[in-house]
């Protein structure tokens, strides 16, 4: 009897570390010249006395990211480095309760431009806006532990917004670490409903277009592509951050979507025209999200497919016709053909992947082009093409999963998919079926095919209409 309670008091504190929830709370303290950000974790130490940390390291294109966190303290236990500067390693009591506490520095001394780095923290005189990605910490082999999240203390005159503040059922130490965190002096809060949902946005900077503006369309976008995947509507967060642009030459926009968010940074002449698309891809990675941080190779699907399933949600909006859905296919067709990552094999692709342009780029305009020819193959057997496949797909888990997705593709459509891979090819490009979309033909000019919209109207081009 000795024995048994021996072992279960040993096991006690193993089943406590996995099960009680780590908590993180981010504080922000008024400073000169830029305020201070503290990090604190509470959370149960594992059973071992040991208890290792996963610093941020690459995101984004960005590597070291640990080097942008510092100050460490432990109360509970002691902190040290190991031989591997993304991970610390603590030192306690079996079981004990530890509160760690980090502060997250800003390493530029300019406000993010045009060539920004999403990856870094951005930490202002009167405003942040941080990814987790760049900023959590996470208990080594702790990614689906529970977690929880709350603003700690903020300057008085700030407001602060996050996609955690709603936070989605069974959050996880890991989803805290894909969180977005935006504050500031005058920080902007709105809100919208989707039916009974609420649709948050926090913004900062001016813009072209008014706040009510963007909240209105993007309250649009979303209705639009909840009907299309039959899906209901979730607590929801945009934020939107202003890049520097001293010359107001440049021109630069671009988003990070989650599944509870999404994150858009521009600079200030950034074109309302540009804004739909770019809503309807962040939020469609609500559906179109790879489990695996940053895996280049699940884009075909998860960046591919989600431009060409918000490119038909901009058909049912209205905000595109079929010249401009033709306009904006014909371009994706000339960028992929033209493209230099075309002669890589996928691997090579993957290894330059954010450090090659073309090679970023081509995952991007594959998928697009992959679910075009999909969708007009299956439209062709007498099906109604392919957005009711994606919304099964995702009915029975999710659409991150790529080897599953395949595998539907291919019940769907026996040889679909070989048949486009093969049509994707120089080739293939070079020689494309005439008739291989509905409302036009194909043709191709120096080895790069067009798609040539007939001139009566086309209500084929984007489907069924969603579900009221």
């Amino acid at each position: 009897m000795k024995l048994i309670v021996a072992v279960l008091m040993l096991a006690a504190p193993v089943a406590a570390s996995a099960t009680e929830p780590v908590g993180y709370r981010l504080s922000v303290t008024a400073a000169d010249p830029r305020p201070t950000v503290t990090v604190t974790l509470t959370m149960r130490g594992d059973a071992d006395g040991i208890t290792d940390l996963d610093l941020p390291n690459s995101w984004a294109g960005s590597d070291t990211l640990w080097r942008n966190i510092g100050g460490w303290r432990v109360t509970g236990g002691t902190i040290a480095d190991t031989d591997k500067p993304e991970v610390k390693r603590i030192r306690h009591k079996p079981g004990a309760l530890l509160t760690i506490r980090y502060r997250v520095t800003d390493p530029d001394p300019l406000p993010p431009g045009a060539d920004f780095h999403k990856g870094l923290p951005w930490i202002e005189r009167d405003w942040l806006t941080l990814h987790g990605e760049g900023v959590i910490v996470i208990p080594t082999g702790g990614e689906n532990r529970p977690a929880r999240f709350a603003w700690g203390p903020t300057p008085k005159a700030w407001r602060v917004a996050s996609d955690l503040d709603i936070p989605p059922p069974g959050l996880t130490a890991n989803q805290v670490a894909q969180g977005i965190f935006i504050g500031g002096r005058d920080l902007r809060l709105t809100e919208r409903l989707v039916g009974r949902t609420r649709l948050r946005f926090a913004l900062l900077g001016q813009w072209g277009f008014t706040d009510a503006q963007l909240a209105d369309h993007t309250q649009k976008v979303l209705e639009t592509e909840n009907a299309m995947l039959g899906a209901r509507a979730i607590p929801f967060l945009v934020t939107l951050t202003p890049l520097a642009n001293p010359t107001g030459k440049r021109t630069s926009y671009g988003g990070t979507g989650r599944a509870g968010g999404f994150a858009l940074e521009g600079t200030s002449n950034l074109p309302f025209a540009g804004l739909p698309r770019l809503l309807g891809h962040e939020y469609a990675h609500r559906w179109f999200y790879s489990p695996e941080p940053d895996d280049a190779n699940s884009y075909w699907l998860t960046e591919g497919f989600n431009d060409w399933f918000s490119a038909q949600a901009m058909l049912h909006t209205g905000d595109w016709d079929a010249a401009r859905w033709a306009k904006e296919f014909n371009a994706v067709l000339k960028r992929y053909a033209t493209s230099s990552a075309l002669a890589l094999t996928p691997q090579q692709r993957f290894d330059r992947f954010w450090t090659d342009q073309a090679s970023e780029q081509f995952p991007y305009d594959e998928g697009q082009l992959t679910a075009t020819i999909l969708d007009a193959q299956l439209r062709a057997g007498g099906k109604p093409g392919l957005l009711p496949l994606i919304a099964e797909i995702n009915r029975s888990g999710g659409l991150g999963d790529r080897p599953r997705a395949e595998a539907a593709i291919e019940r769907a459509l026996p040889g679909g998919l070989a048949r486009a891979q093969a049509l994707l090819t120089r080739e293939g490009l070079a020689n494309p079926p005439a008739d291989l979309l509905p409302c036009g033909k194909m043709q191709s000019e120096g080895g790069v095919p067009q798609f040539v919209l007939a001139p009566s109207p086309c209500p084929s081009l984007a489907g069924p209409p969603p579900a009221p």
